[in-house]
């Protein structure tokens, strides 16, 4: 869910590899609020983690990308009965029957923040709840390089006995390689400070959680159904 398309797709497989080989990186903060209901959208769903897992507490999940190759990914290695995956952009979702509206890590893609947020809001129902992760670095808007490749390198012996040593070169080739480096590096990210303000904004009283990389943000719609 992005302002390119193409984004991911020149590393849509090795991103999938990547990400799985962090078990829960993008579905442990969901999973431990214990929410249940009918129907979830996970909102730039990349090849579908997060959505089977939330698949275990919905009755039905939608999974919405705009990378056409990781929609392929996540149809192909994970298919549930009651996941659709989608290719569409969250400006084009007007459906507003959510019990769980969640993304992971897309916001700061977006040209306009406040109005992904908006839209993002729009989609819940009277009840339903609004999770949001998104990075945030309070020291500069893009970290440079160095703030990726460095601990990548440190964390090496780690990883070898963590997955092994043919994952764990294959994960610091993957943070050294320019496809990958060049996206973060066009990252821009929002301070701790910025974040609340914004989404305080959008979501009054919310509930947030500082996850080091990131902050989580968790808001009900107390509307009456």
């Amino acid at each position: 869910m992005t302002a390119d398309p193409a984004l991911f797709d020149r590393f849509a497989e090795d991103y999938d590899r990547f990400v799985s080989l962090q078990p829960g990186q993008n579905s442990s903060w969901i999973t431990s609020l214990r929410l249940t209901g009918e129907r979830a959208v996970d909102v730039g769903c990349g090849s579908g983690l997060a959505a089977a897992r939330l698949a275990d507490d919905f009755d039905h999940v939608l999974g919405v990308d705009l990378s056409e190759p990781m929609i392929a990914i996540a149809r192909a290695k994970r298919p549930r009965p009651n996941v659709e995956y989608r290719v569409a952009d969250l400006f084009e979702l007007d459906d507003d029957g959510f019990d769980l509206v969640y993304s992971h890590t897309m916001l700061h893609h977006l040209p306009n923040y406040r109005a992904g947020l908006d839209q993002l809001k729009s989609l819940v129902r009277p009840g339903g709840t609004v999770a949001l992760v998104d990075n945030v670095c309070d020291l500069y808007p893009t970290p440079p390089r160095e703030v990726y490749t460095w601990p990548a390198v440190w964390g090496f012996p780690a990883e070898v006995r963590r997955i092994g040593l043919r994952d764990a070169w294959f994960e610091l080739r993957f943070w050294h390689s320019k496809p990958w480096l060049e996206h973060l590096l066009s990252d821009v990210y929002l301070s701790r400070r910025q974040f609340r303000e914004v989404y305080d904004s959008v979501f009054p009283g919310a509930e947030y959680e500082d996850l080091g990389f990131a902050l989580a943000m968790r808001w009900t719609d107390e509307r009456a159904g």
